[in-house]
């Protein structure tokens, strides 16, 4: 996401996701309406509906390429505060 600076160039824009807990309806409408006119400001639900890995032990063969779980505070952050607020660098 670029926007045109006042000087003429093309800045890179950082986008803000608030990821809100399924359980905080209320604190996803207020969120929704402050932040609507904002357009570099995305609010949405938490999609996660349990952890997929349903057995404790780890697999025996690893298949995943990389760690995708980058921003492993996300989820803390969901449990506790009922939100987590995440910068995306364009």
């Amino acid at each position: 996401m670029t926007s045109r600076s006042p000087i003429g160039y093309n800045a890179s824009v950082s986008a803000h996701l608030f990821i809100v807990s399924r359980l905080e309806p209320q604190l996803f409408d207020y969120l929704s309406r402050e932040f609507a006119r904002e357009d570099d400001v995305t609010v949405i639900f938490d999609r996660r509906r349990e952890e997929r890995r349903r057995n404790a032990a780890s697999p025996q063969i690893e298949r995943r390429q990389s760690d995708r779980r980058t921003l492993a505070h996300v989820p803390r952050q969901i449990t506790s505060l009922g939100y987590a607020f995440v910068r995306v660098d364009a």
